[in-house]
């Protein structure tokens, strides 16, 4: 292993460049993501499945949810293919392109009452889209910041893609409150259908950004070396299963808290409290705000302290945390519950996905590090973020009442983290490995 050395030539501007088209990116693509789970939680169970009950709808409506998610691992195989043969700039310019258009499309769907049972259909084959194109956005966006980051700033700049999950969770928060403002029969008419068309202009402004990005220097020298590989998903499984267990279970905390505050939470807070749809969205909105304040700062304090202690630190406020949080939701007081909301969100959530980003990657060689990391994401949504939502819908059941079962899945998944994390091996830097494959195949396709 050696440390890339065309890093002192690159441009004074590269790593900021890369951050900041990250950030924006992976801000699109959850704005996107986002917007679907919120239209979910709020909309899609009466505009979609009103052949059955309002219960039955909901976890219709969140199981088109996890559909994403089931694709999100083939979209890790395809574009990680692609990203380790290729480049990680054209593979992530492909990625935005299909989530945009994906997005737009759903804002034009026909619904059930129009169109029967073909129009479920539809959603969940542009749900699959948006599956496959998260799937394999993440991880190029995490590669672009942190191969380009100075070795002392790369928890920080591993943030970078980070920040975009809370700021899209606000934006697309924003967006839904002002449509829900909207009289009901507006707000299922075309209301809901504004967010969605937007994906098709935000697209645009992404992919005006990308194109002005380096590639990455690490995949540079590796392709000019001919040290790419042939199959990187093969060599994933061949050589780094451990790495690729590890970082999936890390991301069982992180991934269970934020959707149970960033989509469950709507719904519980409606129809379990007795919160209006507008202050839970409200609370949401606010919660993510926070969240994204914070990200850069504990990134930047762990690039001090070390990106393991902060990450178990918390892991173990979320073990800490899980049944406090649940109790303490009120819907007679909404500051209280608001403030339980911010600061589960920011010791559960902040701590932890402020370094998972850079920790995932920095355990797979750079020949195979955008499939290593894609499929970490990847593989981590589909097992504790997907069903999230579903099973906490299911557990409380219609009758809104018994917060406990929550509590014990957010306990059990901090647990699988806490473990996670002592088993990983520390990393002092993201390396480049130019010792040149076998028999290394053309670079000039996939």
């Amino acid at each position: 292993m050696a440390t890339s050395s065309a890093a002192a030539t690159r441009s004074v501007g590269a790593p900021r460049r890369a951050a900041i088209a990250s950030l924006v990116g992976t801000t699109i693509e959850w704005f996107d993501f986002f917007i679907y789970g919120l239209a979910a939680a709020l909309v899609f169970g009466d505009l979609f499945f009103a052949s059955v009950d309002e219960h039955s709808g909901r976890l219709a409506a969140f199981a088109t949810l996890g559909v994403a998610f089931v694709a999100r691992p083939v979209g890790a195989v395809i574009f990680g293919h692609l990203g380790d043969r290729l480049g990680r700039k054209s593979t992530l310019i492909a990625t935005l392109g299909i989530m945009g258009s994906a997005t737009g499309l759903i804002g034009l769907l026909p619904t059930y009452e129009t169109a029967g049972v073909w129009a479920p259909v539809l959603l969940v084959v542009l749900r699959l889209l948006q599956g496959l194109a998260v799937g394999g956005e993440w991880g190029g966006a995490v590669l672009m910041s942190v191969e380009h980051a100075p070795a002392s700033k790369v928890r920080l700049y591993g943030s970078a893609p980070q920040m975009g999950s809370p700021l899209g969770l606000v934006l697309a928060t924003a967006v839904m409150s002002a449509v829900a403002t909207l009289p009901e029969d507006q707000l299922f008419t075309w209301g809901w259908r504004v967010p969605f068309l937007a994906g098709f202009i935000l697209v645009l402004v992404g992919l005006a950004i990308r194109l002005g990005v380096e590639e990455s220097t690490q995949f540079k020298e590796i392709k000019s070396a001919g040290a790419t590989s042939r199959l990187p998903v093969r060599e994933v499984f061949a050589k780094a299963k451990k790495s690729l267990t590890l970082c999936i279970s890390l991301q069982a905390s992180v991934n269970v808290v934020f959707y149970v505050i960033s989509v469950y939470f709507l719904t519980y807070a409606t129809n379990s409290l007795g919160l209006e749809r507008s202050t839970a969205l409200l609370i949401v909105m606010i919660a993510a705000v926070i969240d994204l304040a914070a990200l850069p700062l504990l990134a930047a304090l762990s690039d001090r302290l070390g990106a393991h202690r902060v990450f178990l630190t918390g892991a173990l406020f979320t073990s800490i945390a899980a049944i406090p949080f649940f109790w303490l939701l009120r819907g007679d007081d909404v500051v209280l519950t608001c403030i339980v909301v911010i600061v589960m969100m920011i010791g559960a959530h902040a701590t932890t996905y402020s370094v998972v980003s850079s920790l995932i990657a920095e355990q797979f060689d750079t020949k195979v590090r955008y499939s290593g990391t894609a499929l970490s994401n990847a593989l981590g949504g589909l097992i504790f973020s997907a069903p999230t939502p579903f099973i906490a819908e299911a557990l409380v059941g219609k009758s809104g009442t018994g917060w406990w079962p929550l509590a014990v899945m957010t306990l059990a998944a901090a647990l699988i983290s806490l473990v996670a994390i002592l088993l990983t091996p520390h990393r002092s830097r993201i390396e480049v490995d130019v010792t040149p494959s076998r028999s290394p195949a053309p670079t000039a396709s996939a």
